[in-house]
C-alpha cells in the first residue's frame, strides 16, 4: 500500500469514528428522553419511532446499532409481554453507549466485542494472520435463517474440538437474492482435522477455518456435555458477563427429556429443572420426539437467553440432525 492510500484509509477510519461517536451521543440523549417520557407512552410501540432513530444510526455508520434498534421495534409488534425485553434491550444499548465513551479502558477483547456490536467488521484475511487452535473439529449443528431487516441469509455452523472441548462458530451470510450460493461445506455430523482461528473477543466463539473439506464423522462415544440445565445456564451466564452482546450461545446438554406443559414444548433434566424450546417445524419436532421416545438424550442447540433451539441429538453414538 502506498503512503497516499494509507493516509486516505486512515482518514476514512477517523471520519467513521467521528460519525459513530456523534451518532451514539445522539442515541444517548434519545434514550434519556425515552425513559423520561415513560416506556408506556403510545409512541414507544410505534414502528416508525424505532425506524427513525435506526436510520440516524445507519447514517452515522453504526449499522450494528441500527440493526438492534430495528429488532426492538419488530419485537414490540410481535411480543405481548414486551416490557421486560424492552428494558433488557435498552440497558444493553445504554451499556454500548457508555462503553464506547470509555473504549480505551476496556481490554482488547472487550473492545472488539463492543466495536462489532456497533457495526465495525474484521476481514477474514486479517483474522487468518493470527495463530489458531488445531483440533479434530466436529460439526455439531447448523441453523440458517433470513434476517429480514437486512435481507440477508445467515448461516451458523457450530463446531466442537474433540480434544480441546472448545466450541467454535462458522458464520456465513449472503444477500437473500443469492442464498443458494452460501457456503454449505462442513455440514453437521462431519469432522475435519484443521486449524480454526478465533476472532478477537472477550469470549471467543466465531472462527475462520483454514479448511472446510470435512468427512463423515466416525464417533466412538459421546463428546463431553453439560450434565444439567443448571450447569449449561451457568456457562451461559459466564459468557454473557464477558460479552454482553452475545446473541446466541451453544449448549451441549446430557440427560434431557422433551415433554409438553400447558401446550408448550419443554426440556426437563435429571434434576427436574426445565427449559422452554423454541417453536419447531413439525418434522423437526417429530424427529426429536422419536429419538427420545420418552427417555433421556443428549441434545445440542442454541440458547438466546429465553428459549433453546435444538439442532441435533446423539443416539447410539450417532449425531442426528434435527
Amino acid at each position: 500500500m502506498t503512503k497516499a492510500k494509507g493516509d486516505q484509509k486512515a482518514q476514512r477510519a477517523a471520519t467513521r469514528e467521528a460519525n459513530v461517536r456523534s451518532g451514539l451521543q445522539t442515541l444517548a440523549q434519545w434514550l434519556r428522553d425515552l425513559v423520561r417520557s415513560g416506556l408506556g407512552a403510545e409512541s414507544v410501540r410505534r414502528l416508525e419511532t424505532w425506524e427513525a432513530i435506526a436510520k440516524l444510526l445507519q447514517d452515522a455508520q453504526a449499522g450494528g446499532v441500527a440493526h438492534q434498534l430495528r429488532a426492538i421495534g419488530a419485537m414490540l409488534q410481535s411480543e405481548p409481554d414486551w416490557s421486560p425485553r424492552l428494558l433488557e434491550a435498552l440497558g444493553r444499548l445504554h451499556l454500548l453507549v457508555e462503553g464506547y465513551a470509555r473504549l480505551e479502558a476496556l481490554s482488547p477483547g472487550q473492545q472488539a466485542d463492543l466495536r462489532r456490536a456497533i457495526g465495525f467488521t474484521e476481514r477474514k484475511t486479517d483474522v487468518l494472520t493470527q495463530s489458531g487452535v488445531h483440533d479434530l473439529w466436529l460439526a455439531l449443528g447448523r441453523h440458517t435463517e433470513i434476517d429480514e431487516s437486512e435481507w440477508l441469509t445467515v448461516q451458523r455452523t457450530w463446531l466442537l474440538g474433540m480434544r480441546t472441548g472448545k466450541m467454535a462458530l462458522l458464520l456465513d451470510y449472503e444477500p437473500y437474492s443469492r442464498m443458494d450460493s452460501i457456503d454449505r461445506s462442513f455440514p453437521p455430523a462431519t469432522w475435519l482435522e484443521t486449524e480454526c482461528v478465533y476472532y478477537p473477543s472477550a469470549y471467543p466463539l466465531r472462527v475462520v477455518a483454514r479448511s472446510r473439506e470435512s468427512e463423515e464423522a466416525a464417533l466412538k462415544g459421546l463428546p463431553q456435555a453439560q450434565p444439567s440445565l443448571r450447569a449449561a445456564l451457568g456457562a451461559y451466564a459466564a459468557a454473557l458477563s464477558a460479552n454482553p452482546w452475545l446473541e446466541r450461545f451453544p449448549m451441549l446438554i446430557a440427560q434431557l427429556v422433551p415433554f409438553y406443559e400447558n401446550g408448550a414444548l419443554m426440556l426437563v433434566d435429571s434434576n427436574g429443572d426445565a427449559m422452554r424450546l423454541t417453536a419447531l417445524e413439525p418434522m423437526c419436532l417429530a424427529r426429536l420426539l422419536a429419538i427420545s421416545g420418552g427417555t433421556p438424550i443428549t441434545l445440542f442447540g442454541e440458547y438466546d437467553g429465553r428459549t433453546f433451539l435444538p439442532l441435533s441429538a446423539f443416539a447410539n453414538e450417532r449425531l442426528i440432525t434435527l
